[in-house]
């Protein structure tokens, strides 16, 4: 995984909402779940991708191992759960990363739910 973001990617975002974009992608590499709380509040898109990486806050919080941060994305900010740019779910990031097995195991109970649906 990269160290940190570059910028967002989003064609035709004003400047502002790029800065908060990857405010919020800085905070989720950084773990700083207050700080991705802050940008969330101040308008950022919680599905913005880093432009390198191909990365959301969600899969920078699987593949980090933080489990407080994926589940304050998922259930409170409501980010999308799917693919990253490469095509990697987030249950193939926690396993390539290796991340703990409560994370893990939280990640496939989601995507089954929206294998249901």
């Amino acid at each position: 995984m990269s160290k940190g973001p570059q910028k967002s990617q989003r064609g035709s975002q004003s400047s502002g909402t790029a800065r908060i974009d990857w405010q919020l992608l800085q905070a989720a590499y950084a773990g700083d779940l207050t700080g991705v709380r802050d940008a969330v509040k101040a308008g950022a898109d919680v599905d913005s991708v880093h432009e390198q990486t191909g990365l959301s806050a969600l899969h920078i919080a699987v593949g980090t191992n933080n489990l407080a941060l994926a589940r304050y994305l998922i259930e409170e900010a409501k980010a999308r759960v799917g693919p990253d740019e490469s095509g990697r779910w987030p249950t193939i990031i926690a396993a390539e990363c290796g991340v703990d097995e409560i994370l893990s195991d939280y990640l496939l109970e989601i995507e089954a739910k929206i294998a249901q649906d």
